[in-house]
């Protein structure tokens, strides 16, 4: 028997260190390889790992709330079958039963955090173009594509992933589904794209957060500018958001310009689209596609500010984020290469990123290469009138969408009707776009909106 020092797998994107949220085993535990292990949170999102070997559990290294250097050592497992895993480029050791030290075996095919999912067909935080490739793929050897926490919420349902046939794109599992399947339906809701509120400056070139984990992070009660308080670290998603926010506030000069416009053509283009194909078409996708001709036509919305090199950067690619409101905070998937997909491809696109988010497996790449951002604010407040968004750096612009309401419009000097109206909150980096520039660009943007044939034709 070797006891196997198993350390922190490198889950690579530049990242250096996670946070233990929980262990699903103890020690003297008896496991198999790829049984359940423990959950880690990194900045990006929080990863199911599996056990990498099968054994008897010796030792776990790290508690819950602790955060763990890639490469340390987070737990140790005897067993007969030690397997090679990378760290920090320092072979991992096994320590013979004995007392001797013994050579484990390791090279440099490092699991990493993302084959340790993969491993355990938990892979579905992909993109579109692969989801159906990956599902085929795991199709063929049994495996079922779902998120770790849909798992997690199917055990406690008592339902078999296994007899569940997921909604999802590439044939993912959602929670929707296990819903579905525990109450004898056949079909499982489809999951709609969530919107964020004001400010959604959660993503960065650096990267996205993931996560604000509670877990043995609240203090005991203590005094705080003389009221009772309690205190836990700023780090994860709060901690990325609050980095991130900082840096755009204090970084790029925002000016926000408030529109209004005539929602009746988009409300009606919403409603034929959603008939005419079986996809769940919402307003989000249809704005996404419309401000890209905009962008075209006005390039420096679309560009950015290179502040140590001070270049301008104007971007050749069009990728909108989507500000996404999850349980633990704002995060902004992107939807790559909106110029060359179609308003049905980019609704399910983003239902996959989405549900992913909320279920805090999106691939981080899917948080990264943004050029402009849509946060729709109108779902989360019914008497919302107005925000100021923080632009997601170094992007030069985001769009704030508000709700669509019915509204008396002036048709003459004695005259009004009362009509479908959206409102619009266009912040925009004041070095690169001045005031004309931006009102021209909503100005496009609107006009494509308010006639859907000078959307289409665009397009």
């Amino acid at each position: 028997m070797v006891a196997f020092e198993y350390r922190l797998p490198d889950p690579g994107e530049g990242l250096t260190e996670a946070e233990v949220e929980t262990w699903y085993v103890e020690p003297g535990d008896d496991i198999g390889e790829d049984d359940r292990f423990l959950d880690v949170e990194t900045d990006k999102a929080v990863v199911e790992i599996p056990a990498p070997c099968p054994g008897t559990v010796e030792e776990l290294a790290a508690d819950p709330g602790d955060v763990v250097q890639v490469g340390d050592v987070i737990a140790v497992i005897e067993t007969d079958s030690p397997p090679r895993q990378q760290s920090s480029g320092t072979a991992s050791t096994g320590r013979e039963a004995g007392g001797g030290d013994a050579e484990s075996g390791a090279s440099d095919d490092g699991d990493g955090l993302t084959d340790a999912v993969e491993r355990v067909g938990t892979a579905d935080s992909e993109s579109t173009d692969s989801g159906d490739d990956a599902a085929a793929a795991g199709a063929g050897d049994g495996r079922v594509f779902a998120a770790p926490s849909t798992r997690k919420y199917a055990r406690e349902q008592g339902v078999d992933l296994s007899a569940v046939e997921g909604s999802g794109p590439g044939g993912r599992v959602l929670r929707a589904d296990v819903d579905s399947h525990a109450a004898g339906g056949e079909e499982g809701a489809e999951a709609e794209p969530a919107s964020a509120p004001t400010g959604a400056a959660a993503s960065s070139e650096s990267g996205s957060p993931a996560s604000e984990s509670d877990s043995g992070q609240t203090d005991a009660a203590v005094e705080a500018d003389g009221v009772s308080a309690s205190r836990r670290p700023l780090r994860g998603l709060r901690g990325k958001i609050a980095e991130n926010m900082e840096r755009s506030a204090s970084t790029i000069p925002h000016v926000t310009s408030g529109f209004e416009a005539d929602a009746g053509a988009l409300v009606d283009l919403k409603e034929r689209l959603d008939a005419a194909h079986d996809a769940k078409i919402t307003y989000t996708p249809i704005l996404v596609k419309a401000v890209v001709p905009a962008l075209q036509e006005f390039p420096l919305v679309n560009a950015s500010i290179d502040d140590e090199n001070d270049e301008i950067v104007e971007k050749h690619d069009y990728n909108v984020g989507v500000a996404t409101h999850t349980e633990d905070g704002l995060l902004v998937p992107v939807v790559k290469d909106v110029d060359q997909k179609s308003i049905v491809e980019i609704a399910g696109e983003l239902e996959e990123l989405t549900e992913a988010a909320r279920e805090r497996t999106i691939d981080p790449a899917a948080l990264r290469g943004g050029t402009f951002t849509v946060t729709n604010v109108g779902s989360h407040s019914e008497h919302g009138t107005f925000g100021t968004p923080i632009i997601n750096h170094p992007e030069s612009g985001i769009l704030g969408v508000g709700r669509i309401e019915h509204k008396p419009v002036a048709t003459g000097p004695d005259d009004f009707e009362v009509r479908q109206r959206v409102g619009f909150s266009f912040s925009y980096d004041h070095r690169l776009v001045d005031g004309v520039t931006a009102s021209e660009f909503m100005e496009y943007v609107i006009e494509g909106i308010e006639d859907t044939d000078v959307l289409v034709g665009r397009l």
